[in-house]
């Protein structure tokens, strides 16, 4: 998924266990595998095409765009500093992919992380793979607003 949709289920995540760091962050943490098993579309898909540059702005605009996103919804009803510790938690996964793919850093963890997220991510091709995406994350925040 997009760093975008990830940091909007880690700001719903927070936003619903309000002041439960304990549990907002170990759900941060293991929505991440379980959102990419859902087939979509990323910026990541096709990276051996890519240049390395534009991988990373690609991705870095997408994590940027998608922090600012998740703290206009989420950011006046949740204490910030908790909410990016799930934002960032939420998108820990993929940052510990980014020097595979950014340097060749084939080694452990980053190889582990890279191996385990190849293996699990359900992939689409546009313009599926934003709408599975975009239901998915509304479906959380809905339910997850529920919640709370």
């Amino acid at each position: 998924m997009t760093a975008t949709a990830h940091a909007l289920i880690g700001g719903a995540i927070a936003a619903s266990t309000g002041n439960n760091p304990t549990l907002g962050i170990a759900l941060s943490a293991i929505s991440h595998p379980i959102a990419d098993m859902i087939p979509h579309w990323d910026f990541g898909l096709g990276w051996r095409k890519k240049s390395k540059v534009l991988l990373f702005l690609q991705s870095f605009a997408d994590l940027l765009f998608g922090v600012a996103i998740t703290f206009l919804i989420f950011g006046s009803t949740t204490d910030r500093v908790y909410l990016l510790m799930c934002i960032f938690i939420s998108e820990s996964w993929d940052f510990l992919q980014m020097p595979y793919l950014l340097f060749n850093w084939k080694f452990f963890p980053f190889s582990a992380f890279y191996h385990f997220g190849h293996g699990t991510n359900g992939k689409a091709k546009l313009p599926l793979g934003i709408l599975t995406q975009a239901a998915t994350v509304t479906g959380l925040v809905l339910v997850l607003r529920t919640i709370h």
